[in-house]
């Protein structure tokens, strides 16, 4: 009679060890990696769906600066609630992008969400349920400000205003496609504080759409954009506003980003300079600003690029005065949000067109020499065609996403460990059961 062979104690010993080491790879590859070292960028979880268009919209909490919300081009709104290691959706927008998000400062809990072509939505519970907002039907929506307990909203034509939660209604420019907004505050300088808004194009005379308002949005005025050299820049539109830090003497600058570059005025238009930050900065076409809220010396810039090789994120330290990038996975990023704490948590949606990859990162910023992430982004590959996206927007089969996600190496990893667990059990039964 022949008796099978048994295994070892020291045999099932090793078998447990390389399943329990495989089970643990498994699980930190398919663990999101939200908060990573200093320094070091990390992948952020993913969302419920692949996208192939990319990401506009992100903002983060004031009052919580885990909580972040994003918005795709789906339509769909995500909230996470652990800056952003995870993601649920909390409002579907069927067939309108979301473009712009923005937390209300002097309402706690209240958000804004700009569209494409669906108006605004408004949420008062912190984005868990989600109200259109009348007078704003049917609008594009990709910017918002608030000045004096107003909110402003830059549409396809012209500003919107709405006050206390109310109705919205036109203040100002139908001639103009808004595309960046932003407030400029009272300095020691200049005793009104002041609203610009910029656009991508015009309908009017002006060479370079930039207006400014010292009422709160009521009036408008054309911000002089030319000198001797003609436009600034050789700018033909505005993609990113936003006010500097308010200065020891003098008035704050306003920062401009355009399809040219990133300039800057101290004095209201009278005199453009180009921020180059001691040639770190490129001439490229600029997507994003964001001043560090708790650090007013820090600044940070976004491109994706424009179609050129030139995207990439970028931090200055000293208001604009010199750049260093912090290397982003995909040089074109194409939204930002960056945290309240003392060392500002980046939160960064990147898209690259060669393959239409849309990926979330994170990034610690404490002031060192940017490092990596450990799991780089997929290889390109071709780009699926229009008719190859299901109806849900997957753009492929789930295994297929599995292996193109960020945490594959991981993966990898994990099936060579059980495949050196099945190789050593068979060596072992082709001995006759010894070890």
């Amino acid at each position: 009679m022949h008796h099978r062979p048994r295994m070892s104690l020291t045999l099932v010993r090793l078998v447990a060890t390389f399943f329990v080491a495989a089970y643990g790879v498994l699980a930190a590859g398919l663990t999101p990696v939200a908060a990573a070292s200093d320094n070091t960028w990390a992948p952020a979880g993913a969302f419920g769906e692949k996208l192939n268009s990319p990401v506009f919209a992100l903002a983060v909490d004031p009052a919580d600066n885990r909580r972040t919300l994003a918005g795709t081009a789906s339509g769909t709104i995500y909230l996470s609630p652990d800056a952003g290691a995870s993601w649920r959706p909390v409002r579907k927008i069927s067939g309108h992008a979301v473009l712009a998000l923005a937390f209300d400062p002097a309402r706690p809990g209240t958000i804004l969400a700009g569209t494409r072509g669906a108006g605004i939505w408004r949420s008062a519970d912190s984005g868990l349920s989600w109200q259109p907002q009348q007078g704003s039907e049917a609008r594009t929506v990709r910017a918002f400000a608030f000045v004096n307990g107003a909110a402003l909203a830059a549409t396809d034509l012209g500003v919107l205003s709405s006050r206390d939660g109310g109705p919205w209604s036109s203040a100002g420019l139908p001639q103009v496609r808004i595309s960046a907004l932003a407030v400029v505050p009272a300095s020691s300088a200049a005793a009104n504080g002041m609203v610009v808004a910029g656009g991508d194009a015009t309908q009017g005379p002006e060479p370079l759409p930039v207006f400014t308002s010292g009422d709160g949005g009521q009036t408008w005025a054309a911000l002089p954009v030319t000198g001797p050299a003609g436009v600034v820049g050789g700018s033909s539109m505005v993609a990113a506003l936003a006010s500097g830090p308010e200065p020891r003497q003098g008035a704050r600058m306003l920062l401009m980003g355009t399809n040219t570059g990133l300039f800057m005025t101290r004095d209201r238009g009278a005199n453009w300079q180009q921020l180059t930050g001691g040639g770190g900065l490129p001439a490229t076409d600029i997507t994003s600003l964001a001043p560090a809220p708790r650090r007013t010396d820090r600044l940070y810039v976004a491109s994706d690029g424009g179609g050129s090789a030139q995207g990439g994120l970028w931090v200055s330290s000293d208001a604009g005065g010199h750049f260093a990038s912090l290397a982003p996975p995909v040089p074109e990023v194409t939204a930002l949000v960056v945290t309240g704490d003392d060392t500002p948590t980046l939160v960064v949606a990147t898209f690259r067109p060669t393959d239409n990859s849309v990926a979330l990162w994170t990034y610690h910023d404490a002031g060192g020499q940017p490092q990596g992430p450990v799991a780089l982004p997929p290889s390109p590959r071709t780009a699926p065609s229009a008719h190859g996206v299901s109806r849900t927007g997957a753009g492929g089969s789930g295994l297929t996403e599995l292996f193109t996600r960020p945490e594959a190496p991981y993966l990898a990893l994990g099936a060579g460990a059980l495949a050196v667990v099945l190789l050593a059990a068979v060596a072992y039964l082709r001995r006759g059961g010894q070890l």
